[in-house]
């Protein structure tokens, strides 16, 4: 019998250990396969992992994916109250005592902060504003998350924001970054906000000197505005001779796609006479938005032995807007061998033939690290939206499973939608993802 319920307990423990790793999998994606998996064991304590969720945004690109305070506070809303208040007083002294910083950690941990202290613990709000009064004019600026200030007390917080700001702004008159500087208000428009903050300005010399910035930094956006359209004023061929001759970068894309036919043959003809990969790689950049005006054959002439090298990449960039039996064979063997990287994938958008979705599964499903693989991947995503059937399915399916970019996910979910072979596993869990959350918080 003891040895039975010794049995029966590792068991117990085996399966609530799996149950945790297969949440945390999840968690750090951002997927709502999470919640769905912590509502449905309530018997178990998720706490550690929802305090770690607090402390770090795990998206793979918080630029454009932007924070996942509110993904977090779905997870809290829903703890039990004791659970709740273990995971509040951990993750306090962090914002007490930890040093302010401008990764996107900070940002999410203090934005989540301001939604605490709406929702739970009022202190949180209190130690946020303390924070923010006693950080220094270089954290300030260069560091300090104040968003989250003006997102937990509204005009106030703007207040509170525009008066330290304009303060700093009067001591520090190089500091010139408009990106610092902003007037947005959870709802109210700007105009509102921009009038509210003049009255006050009359008599508080702070919220004047931050308004005077702002003022700044809208003539100055004025006139590299005026000297754009200036620029504007050449015809589209001349504006990318220009850049292409002169500047160190590539030409800018909006400006090559407006090229006719007949001025990409100009710049197919002069590639042809180049000798360097350095400089071919500017012109591949420009027939990777435009199709190349001749034989594809052209191209594949250049393809370099290092299947998976920068150059070769370029090549690829250009030669996945062309359709031909040349590049459909290149396609197979990058299906096929593992020698060339899924970047290589993108040669299907003109070349896909049914059945190809099976293939693209295998072979995606084969690597290893998903997270590395990322940029090569991503054209997966078009070169499904291009030939968009069920075969799209499996590799649109694993691509969502594993990919920690919450844009690509809810995408790949989009597509597996307009194929009509969305699952309903995926269907049920997507209100509960980390993009869908934001994107609902910002409308």
């Amino acid at each position: 019998m003891h040895n039975s319920v010794f049995f029966h307990y590792n068991q117990n423990m085996q399966k609530a250990k799996e149950i945790h790793a297969e949440f945390w999998k999840y968690a750090e994606l951002g997927s709502g396969r999470a919640f769905l998996i912590f509502r449905e064991h309530k018997e178990l304590d998720f706490t550690r992992e929802i305090i770690q969720l607090c402390l770090k945004n795990y998206s793979y690109d918080p630029q454009s994916e932007g924070v996942r305070s509110e993904y977090v506070m779905q997870f809290m809303r829903v703890l039990s109250e004791s659970q709740r208040e273990f995971v509040l007083a951990s993750i306090k002294p962090h914002l007490k005592d930890d040093k302010v910083s401008d990764d996107w950690d900070c940002i999410h941990f203090y934005g989540l902060a301001a939604k605490l202290a709406h929702e739970f613990d009022p202190s949180f709000g209190e130690l946020l504003r303390k924070r923010f009064d006693e950080c220094d004019d270089e954290t300030l600026i260069d560091a300090f998350p104040s968003s989250a200030v003006i997102e937990l007390d509204g005009f106030d917080g703007m207040v509170r924001v525009a008066r330290k700001f304009g303060k700093a702004f009067k001591v520090h008159d190089d500091w010139y970054h408009d990106d610092y500087y902003t007037i947005c208000v959870p709802n109210m428009d700007g105009e509102s906000v921009r009038a509210k903050l003049g009255e006050l300005a009359e008599s508080d010399q702070d919220i004047r000197s931050y308004l005077e910035r702002i003022e700044e930094c809208k003539k100055e956006s004025e006139e590299r505005k005026a000297e754009k359209e200036k620029e504007d004023g050449k015809s589209n061929f001349e504006r990318v001779k220009n850049a292409f001759y002169t500047g160190r970068g590539h030409v800018p894309a909006r400006y090559v796609k407006k090229l006719t036919l007949e001025e990409s043959k100009y710049f197919a003809d002069e590639m042809k006479t180049v000798k360097s990969q350095k400089e071919l790689i500017k012109y591949l950049w420009i027939f990777s938005y435009i199709p190349y005006p001749y034989d594809a054959k052209d191209l594949l002439l250049w393809l370099s032995k290092r299947k998976n090298s920068y150059f070769n990449n370029c090549l690829v960039d250009a030669l996945s807007l062309l359709a031909s039996p040349e590049i459909r064979s290149l396609a197979e063997k990058a299906l096929d061998s593992d020698e060339y990287s899924p970047f290589y994938l993108t040669l299907l958008k003109k070349n896909y033939r049914q059945g190809d979705g099976a293939k693209i599964a295998e072979k995606i499903s084969r690597i290893k690290d998903f997270e590395d693989a990322h940029w090569d991947l991503i054209d997966l995503l078009a070169v499904c939206e291009k030939n968009l059937s069920p075969d799209c399915l499996e590799p649109l399916k694993i691509f969502y499973e594993r990919t920690k970019c919450g844009l690509c996910r809810t995408n790949a979910a989009e597509l597996m939608e307009k194929a009509g072979v969305l699952p309903q596993n995926i269907r049920e869990e997507l209100p509960f993802d980390s993009e869908i959350l934001h994107d609902q918080e910002l409308q």
